[in-house]
């Protein structure tokens, strides 16, 4: 038995859906289907009924799951202590990454930590704000990246700088779209990310606020396969303004005007885990590296109104909360 079958095991459990578990541990849907047979197989036991409404424990798979999370938790203990008592740092990472590794600044970070802590070794996984935030609540993420707020009291997090967020469509609806007309935009087809991404929530107040009804042609959960759709004249879509800046999108992507705002790129891992050598080794050196890193308050998300045809443009309303500006903020249950 290996110590990913439990922890693929306590994933499945809790989300009760292959799909969203695998979205969760960032594996295929048919690799996470075969480690849970072999689990099933060693232990001798049916732990899930596959039902219509997704996966259900069994009443084994239920007396089994406080046992599997204990092993889980003891194993992380047992190394994080195991390591206090050393000089050297060792073990292994899972680093969440929710952006391309330069915007990350991923490359410095890696090299400071691999000169200084040879003994480190890391998994990266990519995926979506949300999905990371999953992945740190329930350990299967060290530490990550995300962005937005963070409201969860088992999780500690730093805010390392700002994003600026825009509309993106295809370079060839630049004049068309010129202006913000909302219900033209409406009729163009749209491309969602993932409901576990901040991204989507923001689609969700723009929604709110102007009375539309959007109904996504593409829903996608990795960021480069929604700008290359976008690229492609397949769509709109919110993204990063760093994002469409890149040199692969420069020229084939144009921002909007209809809306700006801004949301905190956060470093962030689980409270419990705080004096864990490893992950305090890593929190420390990501803050350093971002030491020089704007600390400026985090504009609320501002919508541009369609101006009127007989006077000048409204004032355009805050539509969401001020995100925190502070540069770290600790929540305890």
């Amino acid at each position: 038995m290996e110590f990913y079958h439990l922890r693929t095991f306590l994933t499945v459990a809790e989300e009760g859906h292959l799909t969203r578990a695998a979205e969760k541990l960032m594996t295929s849907q048919p690799a996470l289907s075969a480690q849970l047979r072999a689990l099933e197989d060693e232990v001798g036991m049916k732990l899930f009924d596959r039902t219509s409404k997704g996966m259900v424990l069994t009443s084994a798979g239920k007396a089994l799951q406080d046992q599997a999370r204990r092993v889980v938790d003891a194993a992380r203990d047992f190394r994080a202590q195991a390591d206090s008592l050393r000089d050297t740092i060792s073990g292994e990472m899972v680093l969440g990454l929710n952006n391309r590794p330069e915007i990350l600044r991923l490359m410095e970070i890696l090299h400071e930590l691999t000169s200084n802590h040879p003994e480190l070794r890391y998994e990266m996984l990519c995926g979506s704000s949300g999905v990371i935030l999953q992945g740190l609540d329930e350990g299967s993420i060290s530490i990550g990246f995300f962005e937005g707020e963070c409201n969860n009291p088992k999780l500690t997090w730093h805010q390392v700088d700002t994003v600026e967020l825009c509309l993106a469509a295809p370079v060839a609806w630049a004049e068309e779209l010129s202006k913000p007309d909302w219900k033209k935009l409406e009729a163009k087809p749209w491309i969602f990310v993932s409901r576990m991404c901040s991204y989507f929530l923001a689609i969700q107040s723009i929604c709110n606020e102007q009375g539309l009804n959007i109904s996504p042609r593409f829903r996608v959960n990795e960021c480069l396969t929604v700008l290359n759709l976008v690229a492609d004249g397949l769509g709109v879509t919110l993204t990063s303004r760093n994002q469409i800046d890149s040199p692969d999108f420069k020229g084939r992507i144009v921002a909007l005007p209809h809306f700006r705002a801004s949301v905190p790129l956060c470093i962030g891992y689980q409270t419990a885990r705080a004096n864990d050598p490893a992950v305090a080794v890593v929190r420390d050196t990501v803050l350093r590296v971002w030491s020089t890193a704007r600390k400026v308050p985090i504009p609320e998300l501002e919508i541009i109104h369609e101006p009127a045809s007989d006077g000048p443009p409204p004032t355009p309303r805050r539509v969401t909360t001020r995100p925190r500006t502070l540069n770290s903020n600790r929540r305890r249950s």
